[in-house]
């Protein structure tokens, strides 16, 4: 199990901030019993998860949507599982961050999961499907005839402009937000995320060798098997 607990994000005043992750931290699935759904590993884009340090049953996570109308935002989540894993129903999915989306509600920050697990399969139903719907909720906003938040349920029905107007605030929000330390006991975790406002005598020397590893890599040509267009084995792209 990973120790890594610290993020850091590079603030440079423009709309498509980086944010920049520390040592060997990633997405991460403890080992188990696959049976359980537990230990199945799926890289979900723009998604960082790891459990709590203290119990398997909280992790923390913090989701990035690269695209669409939340894009640019930096929302804090707990999984709930419950202690009687895999004999239980869903976990819990509780946003740290507010976030203005018809699923979720607007005083406890709850997803409700069951919108897409209207049956949770024990063996067959797993921790990372959990994970990846609430990713993709944050692209294709389900115009649900049951939201936990009314508001942005009638909004994305009747203007968009004003429901985009609310999602740009709530981004705004999570971007400051982020750097707050955590309010909730169970948050004193050394596994919880935190974030740090870019340094540069502190993390410019990282992010320098990231952009040349980038660069190096950019530069980088490789021979295709055929090219497309083409049927000659081994062919080289035109330049």
């Amino acid at each position: 199990m990973l120790k890594t607990s610290k993020l850091e994000t590079r603030s440079s005043g423009n709309s498509d901030e980086a944010f920049h992750r520390t040592g060997s931290f990633r997405r991460v699935i403890p080992p188990g019993n696959d049976t359980t759904g537990i230990s199945a590993k799926k890289l979900i884009p723009g998604v960082y998860v790891i459990p709590a340090d203290k119990t398997p049953f909280i992790w923390f996570g913090v989701i990035f949507p690269r695209y669409g109308l939340y894009k640019n935002g930096v929302f804090r989540f707990r999984l709930l599982i419950d202690s009687k894993w895999p004999n239980c129903d869903c976990p819990k999915v509780i946003f740290e961050t507010p976030l203005f989306h018809p699923l979720v509600n607007p005083v406890s920050g709850e997803m409700n999961i069951q919108y897409h697990f209207p049956e949770w399969k024990k063996g067959v139903s797993r921790i990372w499907h959990v994970i990846d719907h609430v990713s993709k909720s944050f692209y294709d906003i389900p115009r649900t005839k049951t939201p936990e938040n009314s508001e942005a349920a009638e909004l994305l029905k009747t203007d968009n402009e004003k429901y985009m107007k609310k999602c740009e605030d709530c981004v705004r929000q999570s971007q400051v937000d982020i750097y707050k330390q955590p309010k909730l006991s169970e948050n004193n975790d050394p596994n919880y995320l935190l974030f740090d406002i870019y340094d540069e005598e502190i993390h410019g020397t990282i992010r320098r060798s990231w952009l040349q590893q980038k660069e190096n890599d950019n530069k980088s040509q490789h021979l295709s098997w055929v090219q497309p267009g083409s049927l000659e084995p081994f062919s080289r792209p035109n330049t």
